[in-house]
């Protein structure tokens, strides 16, 4: 049985990027996951499963408090503490970084890495 759970939407501020400007100035990330569960039990029991709450305050810690140049260094940081949790075997992140979509006149900058346990 394979079960997966997805959280979008995710927002944050940090402060990740190659540029002076960017190790300054806070901008704001957006994530989504898709978490795959590797559940033993069908019990209708939270211990069964994995806590959203403690997932997405997780992300945010991660946005909030590490610095990285590469956002593709932080989406797989971010998928790291996702795979801390024991129910989750698999994890893909997807990563917004709109600041940099408009300095490009782009829609979207996004990376998404995927992990296993």
């Amino acid at each position: 049985m394979i079960e997966k759970i997805r959280l979008s939407g995710i927002v944050e501020y940090g402060k990740h990027g190659v540029y002076p400007h960017e190790k300054v100035n806070k901008q704001k990330f957006t994530v989504d996951l898709i978490l795959t569960l590797n559940r033993t039990s069908v019990e209708d029991k939270l211990e069964s499963t994995v806590d959203y709450d403690k997932i997405v305050n997780a992300v945010r810690d991660v946005i909030a408090n590490t610095e990285f140049d590469l956002i593709e260094s932080l989406a797989a940081q971010v998928a790291k503490v996702c795979l801390d949790f024991v129910a989750i075997s698999e994890v893909e992140v997807t990563l917004h970084k709109p600041a940099a979509a408009q300095a490009l006149g782009i829609d979207e900058v996004i990376v998404t890495v995927i992990r296993l346990r």
